[in-house]
């Protein structure tokens, strides 16, 4: 047995068995493959930039005037409309003085509307009655600014949002200039992020953008908005542009500071939708596709990436049509006449 075992003579018989099951002179067989009918669609090309949230306005209310402070009304993180009291200053004698300024008025309107009367019937010179007009014009002046003397003892928000930082408390001495409260406007919210100079010509005023705006837990907020400012000079360290999109109706989401991708639509392009098990490496290292041509032929096609989504790889660089080969690339070359199997489904 062991010398029958390695005197060759088995070879002889399995390669006469093997020519038995094929025939004599029959043709090879084809190497069997699944692939699927691939068809380019229109797609969106959208420019993806990453950034933060800011506030669309950041304001210190500041007092105008010296004074002591008698009531706040500012509490953090409370809403307040444009117009609402946030921190009052002592009136003192400030309202003495408005009434001493319009008593003072209306005696100089009353002594030039008499000399007005005189000179109409020729009893008062005009430089007696031009005089007498500015007195009361003066005085006028001087009306006014006792107004706004009294009125700036009541300091209001400029615009409605959330109070961020209350500066003063009661009994505080302020001086004009010092920080009442920090209004932070967040309706509408701006999102913000750099694009480089080849991306910042795509970009126009006006145009849409879909904003996904990160929160714990690993959830997302999605939204609309539109971009309502491109820079025209870049960034001095990054040389890089400032882009801002503002959006609108997020209530509570309007929070600063939250990460955000931008995802602008700036062009169309056919592409295919493939499974990424589709993919290959020629012997130069170029990712591609490997697709049957007429006659069973493969061939390899590279291409691009240009998108992502769960049900595979958006691809460009295939023509309009093209069959796929999904199963069974490995184990075949380009040039290989092969018997495709097309599978259904897209990918």
């Amino acid at each position: 047995m062991a010398l029958w075992l390695f005197s060759g003579d088995f070879t002889a018989e399995t390669a006469g068995a093997s020519e038995a099951v094929s025939g004599p002179g029959s043709p090879p067989q084809k190497t069997l493959v699944q692939g699927i009918e691939s068809r380019a669609t229109p797609r969106a090309v959208t420019l993806d930039v990453l950034g933060r949230t800011e506030a669309n306005r950041q304001v210190e209310v500041r007092s105008e005037i010296a004074g002591i402070i008698t009531e706040v009304n500012a509490t953090r993180g409370q809403y307040v409309e444009a117009g609402d009291e946030l921190c009052k200053i002592a009136v003192d004698n400030r309202s003495v003085r408005l009434q001493e300024a319009e008593a003072a008025y209306q005696s100089a309107a009353i002594e030039y509307q008499g000399a007005k009367d005189l000179s109409e019937s020729g009893l008062q010179s005009k430089v007696v009655l031009a005089k007498l007009k500015a007195a009361a014009v003066r005085s006028r002046a001087t009306l006014e600014t006792a107004r706004l003397d009294l009125a700036k003892t009541t300091i209001r928000a400029p615009f409605s949002g959330f109070i961020e930082r209350r500066a003063v408390e009661v009994g505080d001495l302020v001086t004009a200039g010092t920080s009442c409260a920090t209004v932070l406007e967040v309706a509408p919210l701006l999102a913000v992020g750099q694009v480089s100079e080849k991306e910042v010509s795509w970009l126009q005023i006006g145009q849409s953008v879909t904003v996904a705006m990160g929160e714990s837990g690993g959830k997302s907020v999605m939204t609309e908005g539109v971009i309502s400012f491109v820079a025209r000079t870049p960034d001095p360290a990054t040389r890089s542009y400032r882009v801002e999109a503002r959006l609108e109706n997020l209530g509570g989401a309007s929070r600063v500071g939250v990460t955000a991708r931008m995802s602008v639509p700036v062009a169309r392009e056919m592409a295919h939708l493939i499974s990424p098990a589709s993919l290959t490496l020629n012997a130069d290292g170029e990712i591609g596709v490997k697709t049957v041509l007429d006659g069973g032929l493969v061939s390899f096609v590279p291409v691009s990436t240009v998108g992502e989504e769960t049900r595979g790889l958006w691809v460009t660089g295939l023509p309009g049509t093209a069959v796929v080969i999904t199963v069974g690339h490995q184990e075949v070359v380009p040039g290989q006449v092969v018997d495709v199997r097309i599978a259904d489904g897209a990918v």
